[in-house]
């Protein structure tokens, strides 16, 4: 199935048409690579981001994607299971800087955050 831009999809087909990883995670990774990203409803095209919170999992994840230099799907949530498709994206830089980071968490509300990873669109 061919991913369209808009278009909204469940995590079960997202996890379908990327290869599998876990529905409940938001860098769903097989085999040592970052399958997607399935971002929070405040993604801003003109700014993407992916905030990671703390945990082994989810911080071993960032690391994974943030080396990988292949593009991954995003998707961004708008409601219970319904995720839109935003396009391919890589990671073009992050920060795990705790001034930084304070700033991010400020405008957010998330707290505890571990790295912001800045994306890009695929070419």
């Amino acid at each position: 199935m061919e991913l369209k831009r808009g278009e909204l999809y469940t995590r079960q087909q997202i996890a379908e048409i990327v290869g599998g990883g876990s529905v409940q995670e938001n860098m769903p990774d097989k085999d040592s690579r970052v399958l997607c990203l399935c971002l929070s409803s405040d993604f801003d095209p003109a700014a993407p981001k992916a905030l990671v919170g703390r945990g082994p999992k989810v911080e071993a994840q960032a690391e994974m994607f943030c080396r990988q230099e292949s593009a991954v799907p995003v998707f961004f949530k708008k409601r219970a299971n319904l995720w839109e498709y935003a396009g391919d994206y890589k990671c073009a830089r992050w920060t795990s800087d705790l001034e930084e980071l304070a700033g991010f968490e400020e405008t957010s509300g998330r707290l505890m955050l571990t790295r912001v990873i800045f994306l890009e669109e695929a070419a």
